[in-house]
């Protein structure tokens, strides 16, 4: 071990330099490569992070697009159901109505018939009251 420490007290100039050179090499690789290469990747990484907000963006106005296309046909639905319903609402009133008229037609034309049998029935026998008697 003594060998070793004596060793490094004679070379302390040359390995003081060398390791001064080193860490000057290790100084200049790091801002003349790392450093480029780390702001390259962080501009990279701010590209991607703006172009995942545009698309977001865009996808966003897209659904607010779409959702106002859907609630727009959604009404036009529902316009038409409600137009479709009064329609047959008025239809089935007028249908009601005639089953009312029909109704009161045939009741109408029941008492014609009797007013009709009885009028025959006075006919006959006036006719009959009127004949000379053999």
């Amino acid at each position: 071990m003594r060998k070793i420490w004596r060793w490094t007290q004679d070379n302390a100039g040359p390995i003081t330099v060398t390791l001064a050179v080193l860490g000057g090499f290790a100084a200049i690789i790091q801002f003349s490569v790392v450093r480029p290469m780390q702001q390259g990747f962080t501009a990279v990484n701010q590209r991607i992070d703006d172009q995942i907000r545009y698309i977001d963006q865009r996808f966003d106005a897209q659904d607010r697009s779409i959702n106002q296309r859907f609630d727009a046909v959604n009404q036009r639905f529902d316009d038409q159901d409600r137009s479709i319903n009064q329609r047959f609402d008025a239809q089935d009133r007028r249908i009601e109505d005639l089953v009312r008229d029909v109704s009161e037609l045939r009741k109408l034309n029941d008492r014609v018939i009797r007013n009709e049998t009885r009028i025959d029935i006075l006919i006959e026998q006036l006719q009959t009251a009127d004949a000379p008697s053999p």
